[in-house]
């Protein structure tokens, strides 16, 4: 993202807060601003994101067709519209 659009983002979101309605958002916004934490992984998503790039490591991975093959053949009805 290069600095106009980031400074075009940003007036667009405080525009849209300065319309808000929603007392529940405005609240939810305004913990955001307060917790420095807010916006960071939890323990258990780390723990899953290092999982899962450690059994990349270790087994390697598979191509997208072969995940679409064995998708069709599990959940055939979400193919046969």
């Amino acid at each position: 993202m290069n600095t106009q659009q980031l400074q075009n983002d940003k007036l667009n979101i405080i525009n849209w807060i300065s319309q808000l309605e929603d007392y529940s958002l405005v609240e939810k916004i305004k913990s955001i601003m307060t917790s420095p934490d807010a916006c960071l992984l939890s323990k258990e998503q780390k723990n899953a994101i290092d999982e899962a790039l450690q059994s990349i490591e270790t087994k390697g991975t598979i191509t997208h067709n072969v995940v679409m093959e064995e998708t069709k053949k599990r959940f055939p009805h979400l193919y046969n519209r």
